[in-house]
């Protein structure tokens, strides 16, 4: 069985203990997501400034998601205590999740918020759990 598991920042912890509990064993693959829709906004932003004309702040940006990002990545890894892979994509969550699926059995995911109901769900997770091209284990926050 070759399992996906989302890692989204504040969630991540239950989506690798739920993994940890399974007694099924699995080919475990780490997936996180850089959501690039911030850095498309900051393109530019000061090109209508004569002082800072020239900087693009999204390299900025892009230059600190990346530690952040591989230490998300560590950090999930060393909680989950067994061998695993990772990945890192950049684009729009909820595509790039899905096309991840596409050669998984399970996602593993997490709810967005605590609390019953539709709300739980975030737009990105939402989408994902309505196109997701394998089984899919909510789990809660």
């Amino acid at each position: 069985m070759k399992v996906l598991v989302w890692l989204s920042e504040g969630t991540w912890p239950s989506c690798v203990d739920a993994v940890r509990a399974l007694e099924t064993p699995a080919q475990l693959t780490l997936l996180h997501v850089v959501d690039t829709d911030i850095e498309e906004a900051m393109h530019g932003a000061y090109s209508g400034l004569l002082s800072r004309h020239g900087h693009d702040p999204a390299r900025d940006l892009e230059a600190l998601t990346g530690p952040a990002e591989q230490a998300l990545l560590d950090e999930a890894a060393a909680r989950l205590g067994r061998p695993c892979e990772t990945a890192v994509q950049r684009g729009h969550p909820q595509h790039e999740v899905v096309a991840a699926c596409a050669d998984f059995d399970l996602l593993v995911c997490a709810r967005d918020h605590a609390g019953p109901g539709p709300k739980s769900l975030g737009r990105h997770t939402r989408f994902v759990v309505d196109h997701a091209p394998c089984a899919v284990l909510l789990v809660w926050p």
